[in-house]
C-alpha cells in the first residue's frame, strides 16, 4: 500500500518541474514575438553588465584628474571625451550607470513592493481598512510626483539613500492601485470561495492564494518603474539634489561640466544625455513587452 503510494507521488513530483520548464518556454516565445521588448531586454542587460563590471570595463579611474588633458574631444586616448578635470568622460559615465541603475532598481524594489503589499490589503480586505488606505494613497498622489521627491530630499539632506527614499515614496500609491484592482478580482473568485470553504485563514488566502495571482501586474509596474526612477534621479542630481559631487553621476555630469561648456564642449552634455534616454527607453520597451505577455486579456 505505501509502495503504491510513492510510485504515485513520483509522477506528481516530476511534472511539477516539466510544467515549470513549459511555462518558461510559453513565456520566452511569447516574448520572442516582442522585438521592440527584445531589444529593450538586451539594452537593460547590457546596463547592468556594464554597472556590475565597471572597475574592470572602465579605461581609467572616474576619479582621475589629468590637467594636462582638460576638456579633451574625443579621441583615440579619450573615446567621449574629457571633462573640465581631465577625467575621462567614458569611465565616469560608465560609473555612472552603477549608481543610477542601484538607486532606479532599490527605490523600484522598496516602493512597489511596500505599495503592492499594501494594495493586496486593500483590496482583500475591504472596508474600512480599503478606505483607509486609498485615502493614504490619495493624499500621496495629491503633489506632483518630482515636487514631491524635491521635498523629502530637500528636507532630508542630499544623499543616495534620501533619493533611494523619496523615490519610494513616491512609488507607492501607482504599485498599491494596480496591485489593489488585481486583488479585489481575485478575491472573489470561486477557488478563494472554495479556501474559504474547508477552513483557510486569511493570511493563508491572502499569501497563498491572492498574492501569486497578483505577482504579473507587480512585474509590469516595477520594470517600467525602473526607467522612470531612473530618469528622477537624474532630475534631483541634476538640480543639485541627488548624488552628490564628485561621484559620478548622469544627471550631475549634465548639470556640472554639460551645462557649463555646452558651447565649448558639448560632448559633456551629449553622452550623458543619451545614456539616461538609452536607460529609460530599454526599460520602459521592457515594461510595455511584459505587459502583453504577462497580462491575460492581451495574451491572444
Amino acid at each position: 500500500m505505501a509502495h503504491h503510494s510513492m510510485e504515485s507521488a513520483v509522477p506528481a513530483v516530476v511534472a511539477a518541474p516539466a510544467a515549470r520548464n513549459q511555462a518558461l518556454r510559453n513565456f520566452a516565445r511569447r516574448l520572442g514575438r516582442k522585438p521592440l521588448g527584445v531589444a529593450g531586454l538586451v539594452v537593460a542587460a547590457v546596463l547592468i553588465f556594464t554597472a556590475i563590471f565597471a572597475p574592470l570595463i572602465s579605461p581609467y579611474d572616474p576619479y582621475d584628474t589629468h590637467y594636462g588633458d582638460l576638456r579633451q574631444p574625443p579621441g583615440l586616448k579619450y573615446l567621449l571625451g574629457s571633462d573640465q578635470f581631465g577625467r575621462d568622460q567614458l569611465s565616469r559615465i560608465i560609473w555612472g550607470a552603477r549608481i543610477s541603475l542601484y538607486v532606479g532598481i532599490v527605490s523600484v524594489a522598496l516602493g512597489t513592493t511596500a505599495g503592492a503589499l499594501l494594495g493586496l490589503l486593500s483590496g482583500y480586505a475591504g472596508g474600512k481598512v480599503d478606505l483607509a488606505i486609498q485615502r493614504l494613497m490619495d493624499t500621496i498622489q495629491a503633489f506632483p510626483l518630482l515636487v514631491l521627491a524635491l521635498t523629502i530630499v530637500a528636507a532630508l539632506g542630499t544623499s543616495v539613500g534620501n533619493v533611494i527614499l523619496a523615490l519610494s515614496v513616491v512609488l507607492v500609491p501607482q504599485a498599491a492601485r494596480v496591485v489593489r484592482s488585481s486583488a479585489i478580482a481575485v478575491t472573489q473568485a470561486q477557488f478563494v470561495d472554495a479556501a474559504r470553504a474547508i477552513g483557510a485563514g486569511n493570511v493563508r488566502i491572502l499569501f497563498v492564494h491572492v498574492l501569486p495571482q497578483c505577482v504579473a501586474p507587480y512585474i509590469i509596474i516595477a520594470t517600467a518603474g525602473i526607467g522612470w526612477a531612473i530618469l528622477v534621479e537624474a532630475s534631483l542630481s541634476f538640480l543639485g539634489l541627488g548624488t552628490p559631487p564628485p561621484i559620478p553621476s548622469w544627471g550631475g555630469m549634465l548639470s556640472g561640466e554639460g551645462q557649463n561648456f555646452a558651447q565649448s564642449a558639448p560632448w559633456l552634455a551629449i553622452y550623458p544625455g543619451l545614456a539616461i534616454s538609452l536607460a529609460v527607453f530599454a526599460f520602459s520597451l521592457l515594461g510595455d513587452a511584459l505587459r502583453d505577455v504577462l497580462d491575460p486579456r492581451l495574451k491572444r
